[in-house]
């Protein structure tokens, strides 16, 4: 694994689920998100398409950001409050925050391990384009090989194991533009 922080001074776009914004508005319109009723929404990012199952699950007050692509992709609420600072509007700066990232290239941890016996990560060597699948936000989520495995939060335990892990893929494409190596 390796450190990683997102690009100092990150000045995104976001929109949130469930508002009548017009960036919203169109990705449905465009298919790129479907209300499944009950404030509950389906959001079509690269990795859910490349899953071939659905779109990943979002609920209204989530936030959207939209990748270099033109697919969106969901943020908890929360955690996009707690690391996005709001500029005006629809923009807001991403807070720089270490975090720790794991390819392909990089020796199997504790972490990888971790999220292979308990949150469902498979790793298929034989495909390039669905090396890396799991189950997020409601559907299966898959990455080529050269994406990264981005963990946002990893938990131990007294003893050092890893008690929890909330992790995603990463477009390699996405990755280079957002991150940068610490």
């Amino acid at each position: 694994m390796f450190k990683i922080i997102k690009n100092k001074g990150k000045i995104v776009k976001a929109y949130q689920l469930g508002s009548n914004h017009e960036v919203i508005k169109k990705l449905m319109e465009q298919g790129k998100i479907h209300d499944l009723g009950e404030g509950r929404f389906e959001v079509y990012s690269q990795e859910a398409l490349k899953g071939k199952v659905g779109g990943e699950i979002g609920v209204g007050g989530d936030w959207i950001k939209v990748d270099g692509s033109g697919c969106p992709y969901p943020n908890d609420k929360k955690f996009f409050e707690m690391n996005h600072r709001h500029i005006e509007g629809d923009t807001f700066e991403q807070i720089p925050k270490v975090l720790y990232a794991w390819d392909k290239k990089c020796e199997m941890c504790p972490e990888i391990r971790f999220l292979m016996e308990s949150k469902g990560l498979k790793i298929n060597e034989k495909s390039v384009e669905q090396y890396y699948s799991a189950e997020l936000w409601g559907t299966t989520e898959a990455a080529a090989s050269d994406a990264l495995i981005v963990f946002y939060d990893i938990q131990y335990n007294e003893d050092g194991s890893v008690r929890d892990a909330e992790f995603n893929f990463v477009a390699r494409d996405a990755f280079e533009k957002t991150y940068s190596f610490v």
